[in-house]
């Protein structure tokens, strides 16, 4: 008889192992991993049984007690931000914070809408699901332009906006609970900062203390390991201490009710931009990918595995349509008022119509998404919301799949598109 303790480690054995199956598969078939991820998880979990529901949902969201999903997010946010091209982010920074506020705030309402319109939720509901997915995914895009081969400046306005995109919709979801609940111990910190200025004069202290205070600790802590390694030079050592120096930034931030997502981004980008580029940096840069992959490979085969026959039989129809929804209708709305928006001094700058088509359509989502879908109905329970504990499985059930259509979609028909609309891109940024 196998205990329920050995049954868990065959689980996480299967996953490992399926996530390696995951690359020769979507060799063979020509498009992104992550479909093939989500896939292989379906596959293996409702349809099969062989990942057990429970131990995906458990793992996904208790692991370590803070859940595989946010281990990873942070583990897979700091290695793609080394790849984060500061020139870029200079020259377009305007576009990317106007993408990065008006968007997802446009993104959370538009799609808090059409949410509550096709499931009849109240609209604080619809606004949370909204926030919840107003994320896009830096996993997904970064190896679809490797493969279209765009101009950097395109491919890094938009990879820019993922990857600051995710603390900020994070944020927005803190926001979205105090709506709901301002009581819940899951916004303790926002609370405590609303009771001394006010709800209104609170929201804005809270967002900016989450950005500011963050990022300035990743950035002392990202020149502070390279200036280290300088005088005590850590080898091959430098793998173990900076994933150490991570996950214990992302401990200590969440543990004082800051968002660690821009801290770890900003740590990331310094290593990524300031080291040296010597072997030892290249090897800790290689073993993050690896740990990267691993990671989102993890967290895409669970998202398959947490869904249940009876609710792909009952809600992927409805799923598909708020997909479409949120392709041609939010994503578009978000980045056209976004890019309406920003201007250079006194006048506005001139995005061509090829261009803003572009960036209209191209904005999967993804890791994000899926970790924060299980925190409603986590913190319905937790504090007694009925609200959130009759919507958060709906909410969940839903961001899987807009997740999951807004990729394998995607990783389809932007090579396409990118190809059709390319020609007018020349000189254009």
């Amino acid at each position: 008889m196998i205990t329920s303790f050995a049954a868990e480690y065959y689980e996480v054995s299967f996953v490992l192992i399926l996530a390696a199956f995951a690359i020769p598969i979507s060799r063979r078939i020509a498009i992104a991993d992550i479909p093939i991820l989500i896939v292989l998880g379906i596959i293996f979990g409702p349809v099969l049984g062989i990942i057990n529901h429970d131990f995906a949902i458990n793992f996904l969201t208790n692991f370590g007690y803070v859940g595989v999903g946010l281990l990873g997010v942070m583990i897979i946010l700091y290695y793609e931000s080394h790849h984060m091209d500061l020139k870029v982010i200079r020259r377009h920074f305007w576009r990317i914070l106007s993408l990065d506020t008006i968007g997802i705030i446009v993104t959370a309402v538009v799609a808090g809408v059409i949410f509550s319109a096709l499931t009849g939720a109240p609209f604080t509901i619809g606004f949370l699901f909204g926030a919840i997915i107003s994320p896009t995914d830096p996993v997904t895009l970064i190896p679809l332009f490797r493969r279209i081969r765009i101009k950097d400046d395109i491919s890094g306005t938009l990879i820019g906006e993922s990857l600051f995109n995710d603390p900020l919709g994070i944020i927005l979801v803190t926001i979205a609970i105090v709506i709901i609940d301002p009581t819940a111990s899951y916004v303790s910190l926002f609370t405590s900062i609303s009771s001394h200025v006010g709800m209104y004069a609170g929201v804005v202290v809270y967002f900016f203390a989450q950005i500011i205070i963050s990022s300035v600790i990743g950035i002392i802590i990202g020149f502070s390991m390279i200036f280290l390694n300088r005088f005590l030079n850590f080898e091959n050592l430098l793998v173990a201490i900076l994933l150490g120096v991570v996950i214990l930034e992302f401990t200590i931030l969440e543990a004082a009710g800051f968002t660690p997502f821009p801290a770890i981004i900003a740590t990331g980008a310094i290593v990524g931009n300031f080291s040296d580029k010597s072997i030892f940096w290249n090897r800790e840069q290689n073993f993050q990918e690896n740990l990267s992959f691993l990671s989102q490979a993890i967290i895409f085969l669970l998202l398959g595995s947490i869904l249940t026959a009876f609710q792909i039989r009952n809600y992927i129809v409805l799923g598909l349509i708020l997909t479409i929804f949120m392709l041609l209708l939010v994503r578009p709305a978000a980045v056209l008022l976004s890019l309406a928006a920003v201007k250079r001094k006194g006048s506005k700058l001139k995005t061509p119509n090829s261009l803003k088509a572009f960036f209209s359509l191209v904005g999967p989502r993804g890791v994000v998404p899926v970790v924060m879908s299980t925190v409603p109905y986590s913190v319905g329970l937790a504090d007694n919301v009925p609200i959130l504990i009759t919507y958060g499985p709906l909410i969940s059930v839903m961001v899987s799949f807009v997740v999951l259509f807004s990729i394998i979609l995607q990783t389809i028909y932007v090579p396409f598109l990118a190809k059709y609309l390319s020609s007018d891109w020349i000189d254009t940024l």
